[in-house]
């Protein structure tokens, strides 16, 4: 009995799950408003960046003097090169799940 309940509740999941899964594509106008998002997602992700830099930049201003100064504005010009690059990374990404999702 318990066998046949376990068999029974299996089949009923796996069903389920196929139904959802078809159910997970796209259609080409939720596709474009999807790549629109993820394109807001990256402006505004290069804005993040941008503004984080202008603040480290400007406390390495106020705390340090010299070559300190110049080495801090050299650490935060690369952290936002790397906090573009990420976003970008991502932005890419999205777009390949939603051009996957659209199939």
């Amino acid at each position: 009995m318990n066998k046949t309940l376990i068999a029974l509740l299996t089949a009923a999941a796996a069903t389920l799950s196929l139904g959802a899964h078809a159910d997970a594509t796209m259609t080409p106008s939720q596709a474009k408003a999807a790549d629109a998002q993820a394109k807001g997602d990256y402006k505004a992700d290069k804005a993040q960046a941008k503004a984080d830099y202008n603040q480290n930049r400007t406390a390495c201003k106020e705390n340090s003097s010299g070559a300190v100064e110049r080495a801090c504005k050299n650490d935060a010009k690369a952290q936002e090169k790397q906090d573009k690059a990420d976003a970008k990374l991502q932005y890419k990404q999205d777009k390949a799940d939603n051009k996957a999702d659209t199939k």
